[in-house]
């Protein structure tokens, strides 16, 4: 048993001391792919809660550069997109079927803690940058219901278009199977400022008023791929 186990222990070992550890000087470049959606709400009345857009494709890339080797430390670019797609509810505002979306372009700045050897590298990381980010909201009268100018068109009564601060933080975990080669999942939180869930003039005029104005955020689930380099 031991003439197989001696070597077995060796080859782990080899393959453990093959992938390089992070320090100060390397980089890593990599590419993004995932979902996103908003836990943020509208809250009219009369009417229900819902969210204020369905769920989306995202993608984007990072690059990071490390300052100090322990603790790992890295800053660098990151720029995610996303394109949420509409989410439709017959009840955020009664008597009327409605269609709502958020997509955004967020560029941050980032700082990442990582755990800086072995194949599995657990990180945590926070940023902040700029946003440019569209919200709308149309709806459609449903039957037997019309605007207050009697028509039953479908119209935008939520129309905005952003750019502002933005604020980021997360968590991720990077499988090294090779030294310069990886691939890993992250879960991200993004707040986007001047983004809000208030009312305006056309959906006061229709007899809808917010009960509770909340900032928008986005939640993200992304998987990457990368490469790291000296």
């Amino acid at each position: 048993m031991k003439r197989y186990f001696t070597p077995l222990l060796a080859i782990l070992l080899l393959g453990t001391s093959a992938r390089a550890d992070f320090t100060k000087g390397d980089k890593t470049l990599a590419l993004y792919g995932g979902f996103y959606g908003s836990g943020s709400e509208y809250d009219y009345n009369p009417g229900n809660k819902e969210p204020v857009s369905g769920s989306g494709p995202a993608f984007g890339g990072q690059f990071l550069y490390y300052i100090k080797t322990f603790p790992s430390i890295a800053v660098g670019a990151d720029l995610i997109s996303g394109l949420n797609g509409g989410r439709r509810d017959s009840d955020l505002l009664s008597g009327y079927e409605t269609t709502a979306r958020v997509k955004s372009l967020v560029g941050l700045l980032i700082t990442r803690l990582a755990y800086p050897r072995g194949e599995i590298r657990p990180y945590i990381f926070a940023g902040a940058g700029m946003h440019h980010s569209t919200q709308q909201l149309s709806a459609l009268p449903l039957s037997g219901n019309a605007w207050a100018d009697g028509g039953t068109d479908s119209r935008m009564v939520v129309d905005e278009h952003k750019t502002s601060a933005a604020l980021a933080y997360g968590i991720g975990l990077d499988l090294f199977p090779a030294e310069s080669f990886f691939i890993g999942t992250e879960l991200r939180s993004v707040w986007l400022a001047g983004l809000n869930t208030g009312d305006n003039a056309t959906l006061r005029a229709e007899g809808f008023t917010a009960d509770e104005k909340r900032n928008v955020s986005q939640g993200y689930v992304m998987m990457h791929l990368g490469w790291m380099f000296k």
